[in-house]
């Protein structure tokens, strides 16, 4: 026994470090990708974190067209550092009522905590084979205005810089 040191205390720092373990272990949850399905087709998805899994790819979607003067427009954003950071903090927190990670997931893979409860699920901006066919002007009509039959909701308060 280690002098100057009770059992008891001992005994008592080695469940105490076990506890704390367990507590991170519990809060961390099961580890990302375990795989499990989520009743959607290439959901790999960790219980709609957004972290893991790749999302849905390619989506079939049919929003609303754009009119053609809009669907035609280029970003006017050069893409900046600046520019960069603050589309982020726009994607992540900023935006009101709640900010897009909470249905496109924090790494904008359509994995939200929201996302298991909209149908059709929310669009995977991680997808290449979806995202090639749609505008710059595209996506910035429907964040204005929203995407009936969808879980978009219009931002028409949003300044227009801040959607570009």
């Amino acid at each position: 026994m280690t002098e100057g040191f009770s059992k008891p205390i001992i005994v008592g720092a080695v469940l105490g470090i076990f506890a704390l373990g367990m507590v991170s272990e519990v809060l961390a949850g099961p580890p990302m990708g375990h795989g499990h399905r989520h009743h959607l087709r290439n959901f790999r998805g960790h219980h709609g974190q957004g972290f893991a899994g790749d999302g849905i790819c390619p989506q079939d979607r049919f929003t609303a067209q754009a009119p053609e003067d809009i669907s035609n427009r280029p970003n006017p954003l050069e893409p900046s550092q600046e520019v960069l950071y603050a589309g982020e903090s726009l994607f992540q927190v900023d935006v009101q009522p709640a900010a897009c990670k909470i249905c496109h997931g924090v790494t904008g893979n359509g994995l939200g905590i929201m996302a298991q409860g909209l149908n059709p699920p929310p669009r995977n901006f991680n997808c290449k084979e979806t995202m090639k066919e749609i505008s710059d002007g595209q996506l910035f009509w429907i964040i204005r205005n929203g995407s009936p039959g969808t879980g978009m909701p219009a931002f028409k308060d949003l300044e227009d810089k801040k959607i570009w």
